[in-house]
């Protein structure tokens, strides 16, 4: 079995930083329909 390298990272930091990314971006987007479109409109008015 090889060993890793000294000075790299022991887990897939890109991947992480690719979910992270990937979550941010939902949360954003979610967030500008939800006030410009939502809000935009007025909302649910009864």
């Amino acid at each position: 079995m090889s060993e890793m390298p000294e000075g790299l990272p022991r887990h897939p930091i890109g991947t992480f930083a690719f979910v992270g990314l990937y979550a941010l971006l939902v949360v954003v987007g979610w967030f500008a329909i939800y006030t410009y479109l939502y809000l935009g409109r007025g909302g649910v008015t009864q």
